[in-house]
């Protein structure tokens, strides 16, 4: 049973938000929720890694940025990630022994969830692309993928973690990567090594 001091505690960290809320609403509105709404608006840089579960590799782009908001009437989360393009390296059986590839996350629609005020975390889901730019084995000056290596369906991202505002957050999740297409004739070699479930991903979100 929660305490009278545990229930003020929270009321308070409520009123604290909304209040920055109110502030953040005139210096930046927020356009994606209901005239009127306060909203507490944040502009965080984004540590990001993903750890891919047949490969066995954690891939860790350069740090890239979480921008977005939270309804303090609803306590709707809506955001944009976005992340830098990456390298890591694979073997396609039956094709070249070692490849590197450079890959992209590409967001097709805003970052979307709930603060939950009982607990104070955040859950929240992204879905994306991911689009393998280029894939070189090495010595040899040939992109094995083409220009239009994509995930055949899109990749949906559910992550949760504690919500810190003013300080630093980290949220993680798991999830499926999908079968890819159009990636010319290392197509079929790319969807024996990636897709599948199993995989990590983790963001760490600081105040940029």
């Amino acid at each position: 049973m929660k305490t009278i001091g545990q229930r003020r505690g929270r009321v308070g960290i409520a009123v604290l938000v909304i209040a920055l809320g109110s502030l953040a609403l005139q210096l930046s509105p927020a356009s994606a929720f209901p005239p009127g709404d306060p909203v507490y608006t944040f502009n965080y840089s984004v540590k990001a890694s993903t750890h891919l579960k047949k490969l066995n590799e954690t891939i860790a782009p350069p740090p890239g940025t979480f921008i977005g908001g939270i309804d303090l009437s609803t306590f709707q989360l809506v955001g944009n990630i976005t992340l830098p393009q990456t390298s890591f390296t694979l073997q396609l059986a039956g094709i070249v022994p070692l490849v590197t590839a450079t890959a992209k996350i590409v967001s097709i629609k805003p970052v979307v969830g709930k603060l939950n005020l009982a607990n104070f975390t955040v859950t929240a889901t992204a879905t994306l692309n991911i689009r393998i730019l280029s894939a070189y084995a090495t010595g040899v000056p040939i992109n094995l993928v083409g220009n239009s290596c994509v995930t055949a369906t899109p990749v949906s991202i559910t992550m949760s973690g504690p919500a810190s505002f003013g300080g630093t957050s980290k949220f993680s999740g798991t999830f499926t990567i999908p079968s890819f297409k159009t990636c010319g004739l290392a197509t079929t070699a790319i969807n024996q090594v990636i897709p599948g479930p199993g995989n990590t991903f983790t963001a760490i979100a600081s105040p940029a």
